[in-house]
């Protein structure tokens, strides 16, 4: 078995971590893999992957449900992902992610069915209420599950599938629904969404692999504590709050060769289809018994977090931005299509959604696949050092394709002029989701991996209480003053919290330094 030389390296701040070795020769696994084949960093990548409005109009006029109603459901579906977070994320940190996914996967089968058969304005807000809550779970946790497999170089192109994922589906969705409502009713969009959903179910009970691993100590990985300035593993008694420039002792780095090495000489077996499969999966302390943490701590710790790093209330604003963004696309595409100038029936509204789902796509490949094979590229020039500062380089891109798109989109369905240029502004909004989404969340994971799922309920109750709000004030808002001077506002407010890239850029680091204490206070405290 050969190993890159040991390297004497100084201690760094959460979230900088080495991915090359110093010649930038060789990718270098971080988180350090142990030698359990069931760790889920050690997995296969098929075995990684395998883990993880255009009705309106026909409803109002069968059961009489207003469009502020419909779109007041809609609003609470928001608003309950946001609550949602808070209760299924800190389950699935104690409990284990599979009986978490099952779960709220069975309530948005019920769901489905109860939308399918809703006649009154309270079954869609119930629905759309009890939907959201369970559907939180596809907003926060998912991530936790992509820092359980992936390495920090391949965390971007993870995210970037799945936000391509849920973008295509969120579109793709409406499209499919319009031509279902067109040719056998729109009770039956609901009825194949819970079939489909039951088919989910099914296989994620049959098929979906625990990702929860509690780990052993390895130096520079776990709970990074400073003490006297060198990364120890976590300790009840350390105070330090910000590394030094004292150097390490000799660490191993290990390649993807190395750990495929080291897996084949494992002695340690691999777990049997049910204890991979099984549906609770508690922590454990050094003596074998069960830990005993607080969930209530859960239901508060995020909102600090929140608020004591920059970081993680970077992402929350613009994960809460760019979908509520889109969500205002998807009100206006419901309510502007069906009325003259454009006379769109539920088939045309729903096609509408195909620009912002290709767009999607595409950002995700420049926020996934892109951002990881530049910030490989950046860490070479650094003797292997990455910052997460680097994923930010490029938020621009995709930060200028949102101000493009909404004032392209908004402005000239204002006018009622061609679709055709609506649908190029709906793909530039989809674009800056993919993008700027992906390089957001991922910048979040590098820098707190191990307070990531309280930083993420934080991130999805922000972007969810923006969504909401939005939401609910857009029909007013443009009763007030007009489709055109909305999105003019937008587009400035676009341009304005795009630009919120560059402190993050130029004090980034300098702040995890800062933090660093704070950071070793809460890593502590999770399950």
């Amino acid at each position: 078995m050969e190993h890159d030389r040991p390297a004497s390296r100084e201690a760094l701040p959460p979230g900088t971590q080495r991915i090359e070795n110093e010649t930038g020769a060789h990718i270098v696994l971080s988180p350090i893999p142990t030698a359990d084949p069931n760790q889920p960093l050690n997995w296969s990548k098929g075995r990684k992957l395998t883990s993880a409005t255009p009705l309106w109009v026909d409803i109002n006029i069968e059961t009489g449900v207003s469009f502020t109603d419909l779109n007041n459901a809609y609003a609470a579906s928001s608003g309950a992902l946001s609550v949602g977070c808070i209760f299924f994320v800190p389950l699935g940190l104690k409990f284990g992610r599979r009986p978490v996914y099952i779960l709220t996967s069975l309530l948005m089968t019920a769901c489905a069915i109860w939308q399918a058969r809703a006649q009154t304005v309270g079954d869609f807000m119930g629905s759309n209420v009890i939907g959201g809550l369970a559907g939180a779970v596809n907003e926060a946790l998912f991530q936790v599950t992509v820092s359980d497999m992936f390495f920090v170089h391949q965390r971007a192109s993870a995210n970037g599938l799945y936000l391509a994922a849920v973008s295509f589906g969120n579109y793709m969705g409406p499209v499919a629904a319009g031509y279902v409502a067109v040719s056998q009713g729109w009770r039956w969009a609901f009825y194949y969404l819970a079939i489909f959903m039951g088919i989910t179910t099914l296989a994620l009970i049959v098929a979906l692999e625990e990702t929860k691993f509690d780990a052993p100590t390895v130096i520079g990985e776990t709970v990074p504590v400073m003490t006297g300035g060198v990364v120890d593993s976590a300790s009840e008694n350390s105070k330090s709050k910000t590394p030094t420039a004292t150097e390490q002792p000799e660490l191993t780095l290990i390649t993807m060769a190395t750990r495929d090495s080291i897996l084949q000489k494992s002695t340690i077996p691999l777990d049997g289809y049910w204890r991979r499969h099984r549906l609770i999966s508690l922590d454990t302390d050094p003596a074998g018994h069960r830990q005993k943490n607080s969930f209530i701590s859960h239901v508060f710790q995020p909102f600090i977090i929140l608020f004591q790093f920059p970081a993680v209330a970077f992402a929350a604003l613009q994960y809460g931005w760019l979908v509520s963004m889109l969500a205002v696309v998807a009100v206006t595409q419901a309510t502007v299509y069906p009325a003259p100038p454009y006379n769109f029936s539920a088939a045309s509204v729903g096609l509408m959604s195909l620009p912002p789902a290709i767009g999607s796509v595409l950002g995700s490949l420049l926020g996934g696949p892109a951002v990881d094979y530049f910030a490989v590229q950046i860490a070479k020039r650094r003797a292997g050092i990455h910052e997460p500062e680097t994923r930010l380089w490029l938020f621009m891109i995709p930060g200028c394709g949102m101000i493009l798109g909404i004032l392209l989109y908004g402005l000239t369905i204002a006018k009622g002029q061609a679709w055709i240029l609506n649908a190029i502004g709906a793909g530039f909004v989809g674009f800056a989701l993919g993008g700027c989404g992906d390089m957001a969340l991922t910048y979040v994971q590098d820098s707190y991996q191990h307070i990531l799922g309280d930083a993420l309920v934080g991130v999805v109750f922000v972007r969810n209480a923006i969504s909401t709000a939005l939401v609910f004030g857009v029909p007013p808002w443009i009763t007030g003053m007009g489709i055109y001077n909305m999105f003019v506002i937008c587009g400035v407010l676009a341009a304005v919290l795009g630009l919120t890239c560059v402190p993050l850029i130029i004090w980034g680091r300098k702040w995890r330094i800062q933090l660093a204490g704070k950071y070793e206070h809460w890593a502590q405290r999770q399950y």
